[in-house]
């Protein structure tokens, strides 16, 4: 095997598909890329064994300008972790990858030159990375696809017994494809129409796998295939795979209350900006950023933190303006700041509102996007 590249070409590939290395794996071949080396193309390949990614090159780019440069066929296992940072290090415009017996690959530019332990390429794992013939793929803009991820992928869990909230439930259902997330604690949902108005389908994916699908790179669409045990994504020359997650979503229309008495209009930067100062003294003894909202009619709205060791903190929101029912005077709830902040960043608009049924049922951050539903849980203040 031996391939003649331009440094940087090759450098995009390898980062491209590293994202798919585990950081650890008790099957070693994980913790390699599997380069193969083709009459008129070059393809790494890398996987953890939940997710695969391969990525091709063919000779020239799309303007037309020489990418490979030489090429002679193989396949090989090379450590990702140590031929990525030599790629990246390397001072020449072109590399040059040589195997020069069983166990070893050269790879130089015109200074220098390292010499990596390979393995068969051959005894790399079976990874399934074939792209459905007898079935059509769902095809779908990878602005919207980038859209969707945005706006929904902070509230995927990061702890937790239940691995189903690891993932992002994909559906299409109504000429609509959605995006949901939860971490029992809050739940987020984005919508975008799609042109496709008979698709159907709903399973649920990886956050990771969706994070590399939306980074595939220039192309403007990407077409999934699907199935009840994997989902595929292509685009661009990339290829990803991705094992589902199984079990049903909660639904976001039972958790929405039929009417909230109780909202406030905030402007965006100065919530953001207040939060900021005001969680200093919660987030001191470690309580998960709790703070308490208050909508008073004598003394308008604010958010505050109380710390039994370290003191209080206030602060008057003085853009905001809020509905109360006529028969109150005061509405309070507490909840964990963090989880408010993420949601109102990613509404992404200059205003917003929370939106509330009651101190103790969960409340919404929304903007004039009916398709853009942020929920939150509120908490208990400990202080009460």
């Amino acid at each position: 095997m031996k391939l003649t590249i331009k440094r940087l070409d090759f450098l995009r590939l390898l980062t491209y598909v590293n994202q798919a290395i585990p950081a650890k794996s008790a099957e070693s071949q994980f913790m390699n890329f599997l380069i193969s080396c083709q009459e008129d193309k070059v393809s790494v390949i890398a996987s953890d064994g939940t997710i695969s990614a391969k990525i091709d090159q063919p000779l020239k780019d799309p303007k037309g300008n020489d990418v490979i440069l030489n090429i002679e066929k193989g396949l090989i296992q090379t450590p990702a972790k140590y031929l990525l940072d030599i790629v990246a290090k390397l001072g020449g415009e072109v590399i040059t990858l040589n195997m020069v017996d069983t166990n070893y690959l050269n790879i130089s530019d015109d200074s220098t030159n390292f010499n990596l332990i390979t393995k068969a390429g051959e005894e790399y794992p079976n990874v399934d990375l074939d792209i459905p013939t007898e079935k059509k793929g769902f095809k779908a803009s990878l602005k919207d696809l980038k859209k969707l991820y945005d706006t929904t992928a902070y509230a995927v869990a990061t702890k937790g017994p239940k691995e189903l909230f690891y993932g992002v439930n994909v559906m299409a259902h109504g000429g609509k494809l959605f995006f949901l997330t939860t971490d029992s604690y809050r739940m987020a949902r984005y919508a975008v129409p799609e042109t496709d108005q008979e698709a159907d389908f709903a399973f649920t994916c990886p956050v990771k796998a969706l994070a590399m699908a939306t980074n595939i790179g220039v192309a403007s669409d990407c077409t999934i295939y699907f199935d009840d045990q994997r989902a595929l994504f292509t685009a661009d020359g990339v290829t990803l795979s991705t094992r589902l997650l199984r079990g049903d979503f909660p639904s976001v229309d039972r958790l929405i209350p039929p009417t909230f008495p109780y909202s406030v209009s905030v402007d965006t930067a100065e919530f953001l900006a207040a939060a900021d100062r005001v969680k200093i003294i919660s987030s001191a003894e470690d309580k998960n950023s709790q703070v308490k909202l208050t909508i008073s009619k004598a003394g308008g709205v604010t958010i505050s933190a109380r710390s039994t060791n370290y003191g209080n903190s206030q602060e008057v929101l003085r853009k905001a303006t809020f509905v109360l029912p006529e028969t109150e005077e005061v509405f309070e709830i507490g909840f964990n700041v963090d989880f408010a902040v993420e949601a109102v960043k990613a509404l992404g608009t200059s205003k917003f509102s929370f939106v509330f049924a009651s101190p103790t049922r969960m409340f919404m951050a929304k903007n004039d996007d009916a398709e853009n539903i942020q929920i939150i849980t509120p908490i208990r203040m400990s202080n009460d």
